[in-house]
């Protein structure tokens, strides 16, 4: 096995996906490869790999749909990053990804060392410790409790009153960032910049469609908000302290 991890390509296009293959495999990656969607679920269930690349246009099966059904399986399947490698680059496509859940984007064709940078920045930013590992640590742990709610960035775990809320990693560390700086207002340029590291081609659209799936997922509350500051950016104001 591959010291750096298993990475499950989805692709039917067997030119592109042997391309991936030898760049991952040349980058100490264990390449899985799957022209069809159908096998997936059960794939990411038996083989557990770091990562799924993942095509749009399969011909059994939207990509969209197979990333709703990713992130709708059982813990922790539901956490598996997920990159789109597709053709279709129209924002309106990107949106929708990152609606659904999606780590990154990358659009057909691309320039193999840049997937693999970017699959290596998505693992960096999703792997979890283990919990031995995290206990004997507590004192450096990425742990944030505000009111009733409770972010462990390590575990990647977000607790509200007590309940887990099932989140997405990128989700998490949008949302660990902006309460670690409360009442820091931040523009959607920053939070590219701090929370996806680099120049994201989804543009600053991705970060309004991350903080509506917060708010969704997270409902509202009278101890602490996401607030919009319309024109300028986001941040994370506490109403009531307790």
């Amino acid at each position: 096995m591959s010291s750096e991890g298993k990475v499950l390509v989805v692709d039917d296009e067997p030119n592109i996906a042997e391309v991936v293959r030898l760049y991952l495999e040349h980058s100490n990656y264990e390449a899985i490869l799957l022209a069809r969607g159908q096998e997936v679920l059960r794939t990411i269930i038996n083989e557990k790999p770091n990562l799924v690349l993942l095509d749009i246009m399969l011909p059994d099966i939207s990509g969209y749909e197979l990333c709703e059904q990713i992130r709708k399986m059982e813990a922790p399947f539901h956490q598996t990053p997920i990159i789109f490698l597709t053709a279709k680059g129209e924002s309106i496509d990107k949106l929708r990804g990152f609606n659904l859940g999606v780590d990154d984007y990358l659009v057909k064709p691309f320039d193999p060392n840049e997937l693999i940078a970017r699959i290596k920045a998505v693992l960096r930013r999703t792997i979890q410790v283990p919990m031995e590992l995290s206990q004997t640590q507590n004192s450096s742990r990425k742990w944030l409790e505000i009111g009733n709610i409770v972010i462990d960035l390590e575990q990647y775990r977000v607790t509200v009153g007590g309940k887990r809320v099932e989140l997405t990693p990128k989700e998490i560390e949008l949302l660990y960032f902006l309460t670690s700086h409360p009442s820091r207002v931040f523009t959607r340029e920053d939070l590219l910049g701090y929370v996806w590291n680099f120049d994201f081609t989804g543009g600053t659209r991705t970060v309004d469609a991350h903080v509506k799936n917060l708010r969704k997922k997270l409902g509202q509350h009278d101890m602490w908000c996401i607030q919009t500051l319309w024109g300028i950016g986001y941040s994370f104001e506490v109403v009531q302290h307790v």
